[in-house]
């Protein structure tokens, strides 16, 4: 059973992209004072970045807040490269062709007030091999805070066990027919129905969950009722993507979470959280060759839009933040500044521990930083399954095999297939059609909303909204399943698998 998204074997940082922070600057009086400042003579990191964009080594200079300026997130190579020759068109007074791309991290420096740790942007340059010496020379620039790769980060979820099927031509229908609700075995694990029962039971319908995945089907007919809002546009990012979840993923995911529960349709929903969305893939694969020679079209985290969630999450006011997505570069540190408002602010933060266990399970991020619920998957037997990576900072387990949930009611597709032409490119060849509707997806990307879907219901039950109190809650309510040896903790299922029940009874004596 090959992955529905190969994650091993990826490399761990985009190619020719960095991460730039730049330390804040003196509030100026005047919008003009900030431009003059902005103008002023740059410093040594900064002047080989004009040298690198005189040399036309530089792509695109892109802010990562949306309150930033966006004149910069233009492409300062190719065709396009004419249109730094006429600044004021892009709204900067003064600004010339040699200095543009610099004075745009001046800028945004001047005006980002939202970014925790400082304005950040995304430099794209034309080759990776000249990231190296333009990374050394910004991080020994006094007015830049840090400059990292940037890590790459993809999808854990793994094939369905059966071949995906086309929808009918012309036809609008469920591929795939779900158990009847009251039979999903993942619910019937985790004591769904018993924790329902319980005196006084709140569904979770006031606590806010974000599913920061590859968009949602907004007109789901078993989830248009639980979403509260749904964030995909970025009309400054070259890619910015259309509302469609093309590949399925994020849908599946807040199924889980919040599909709505007992309206004789599909499957039922683990809490009636209202699910708030954030699309971080644009619609465009990215091609990946193997070490082996064989190569393919595959989805990737944008990493502006990303970061963007994490801010636009730390402003909402969150409750509970979903992150099926994984990676093995280390986390730069404006994702890590932004993991640490979120929790500081009292968000609880899920994520996937990833499949690669037989690859001898790789610490994958987020899932590895410090404060972040890690969640691994088990099977119907209550067995770790055969991909859900080990590994220490593991907190629990639940579901992750099998499960049913909810895909866009329209065509996608997981991947696409990579053809060598006569010329020796690659090209982008045959889809990877994913299921409508309904399916059963593998994966601990499925795993991880059953315990989004806990925490959203543990808060709602009158447990504290604090991030160490939640961790705590579930690890000492989680069931210790025979598989674990009479351990009461173990790499593969931290401190057990998921029991809604007793998380919530417990939670005068947790709390």
């Amino acid at each position: 059973m090959g992955p529905l998204f190969r994650n091993a074997g990826f490399p761990a940082y985009h190619e020719a992209m960095l991460f730039v922070r730049m330390r804040p600057q003196e509030r100026q009086p005047t919008f003009e004072a900030t431009f003059a400042a902005a103008r002023s003579p740059l410093s040594s990191g900064l002047q080989a970045l004009a040298y690198y964009e005189r040399a036309s080594l530089v792509k695109r200079v892109t802010p990562v807040s949306k309150e930033a300026p966006h004149y910069a997130s233009r492409m300062l190579v190719g065709p396009a490269r004419d249109a730094r020759v006429k600044p004021e068109l892009l709204g900067v007074p003064g600004a010339d062709a040699e200095g543009w791309a610099a004075s745009a991290l001046n800028l945004s420096a001047a005006m980002d007030e939202r970014t925790p740790g400082g304005a950040a942007s995304l430099i794209e340059l034309a080759s990776d091999a000249d990231v190296r010496q333009l990374q050394l020379a910004l991080a020994g620039d006094p007015s830049v805070a840090s400059v990292s790769r940037v890590p790459l980060r993809y999808l854990a979820a793994k094939r369905p066990r059966k071949a995906a099927r086309p929808p009918a031509a012309g036809r609008n229908r469920i591929a795939a027919e779900p158990p009847p609700a009251h039979t999903m075995w993942n619910l019937r694990k985790i004591k769904w129905q018993e924790a329902r029962g319980l005196n006084g039971f709140d569904d979770a319908s006031g606590i806010k969950v974000a599913v920061l995945d590859t968009g949602i089907d907004a007109g789901h007919p078993d989830l248009r009722d639980q979403i509260a809002g749904y964030i995909y546009e970025h009309p400054d990012l070259p890619g910015a993507s259309s509302d469609q979840d093309l590949i399925g993923h994020g849908t599946h995911v807040a199924g889980t979470i919040a599909a709505t529960i007992n309206n004789d349709l599909g499957i039922n929903g683990i809490s009636r959280a209202r699910i708030h969305a954030w699309k971080i893939f644009d619609n465009r694969p990215d091609l990946l060759t193997h070490p082996d020679g064989t190569a393919e079209f595959a989805y990737f985290v944008d990493p502006v839009m990303y970061l963007r969630a994490l801010l636009d999450c730390i402003d909402a006011g969150i409750d509970v933040v979903n992150l099926s997505i994984g990676g093995g570069g280390t986390p730069d540190p404006t994702e890590s500044a932004a993991f640490e408002a979120l929790l500081a602010g009292g968000t609880s933060v899920i994520a996937a521990m990833g499949n690669e266990r037989r690859e001898g399970s790789p610490i994958s991020y987020p899932a590895a930083i410090p404060g972040i619920v890690a969640v691994g998957a088990t099977n119907l037997q209550d067995r770790i399954t055969s991909f859900s990576s080990r590994g220490n900072h593991i907190t629990i387990a639940a579901p992750g095999d099998a499960i049913w949930s909810t895909l866009p009611t329209y065509p996608g597709q997981t991947a696409w297939r990579a053809e060598k032409g006569p010329d020796g490119h690659w090209w982008q060849g045959k889809a990877a059609i994913r299921e409508t509707g309904y399916d059963a997806w593998p994966g601990t990307s499925m795993a991880a909303p059953h315990v989004a879907a806990a925490a959203a219901l543990y808060m709602a039950n009158g447990g504290a909204r604090d991030p160490a109190a939640i961790r705590g809650a579930l690890a000492a309510s989680a069931d210790k399943v025979p598989a674990m040896g009479g351990h009461d903790f173990t790499p593969d299922f931290g401190y057990g698998r998921l029991n809604l029940e007793r998380l919530i009874a417990d939670i005068g004596a947790n709390d």
